[in-house]
């Protein structure tokens, strides 16, 4: 444990001549705040559609964030639903490539018009009791 500037951290690893590997309370609040996003929107979209965990076939994670997370870490502190592993697929910048298929391809183009046509939307925030749902969903399990 030290201090940077005011707030403590916790030091992982010293790399002489590269930053350190700390994690500080920081860190740790913007995780609790990233699962809880992730969760309660995978719930809400469950129940809006009347599902269960079980129910999910397949959980595609995208962009960055999905190609660089440990799917079994994220199932283990409660981000993503405790289903086997083989049923997440980590997909990098899905939003990039379907834009560059759209773009090249009349057929993609008119799958992606169909499929947009299908898509609703979920305002978190009006959720009944969201700030609740929100807190708990904080926690890690």
């Amino acid at each position: 444990m030290r201090r940077r500037g005011s707030q403590p951290e916790f030091v992982l690893t010293e790399r002489p001549g590269l930053e350190d590997i700390n994690i500080s309370q920081k860190d740790v609040r913007e995780l609790q705040l990233a699962k809880a996003a992730i969760r309660l929107g995978i719930q809400a979209l469950l129940e809006a559609e009347g599902l269960a965990e079980s129910d999910i076939q397949q959980v595609f994670i995208a962009g960055a964030f999905g190609t660089f997370i440990d799917i079994q870490s994220a199932i283990t502190i409660g981000m993503l639903p405790r289903l086997p592993l083989e049923r997440s697929r980590q997909v990098g910048n899905a939003a990039g490539t379907g834009a560059r298929l759209a773009l090249i391809s009349r057929v993609e183009r008119a799958r992606a018009r169909q499929i947009s046509r299908n898509v609703g939307y979920i305002e978190l925030a009006n959720l009944t009791g969201f700030q609740r749902k929100f807190a708990a969903s904080t926690y890690l399990d």
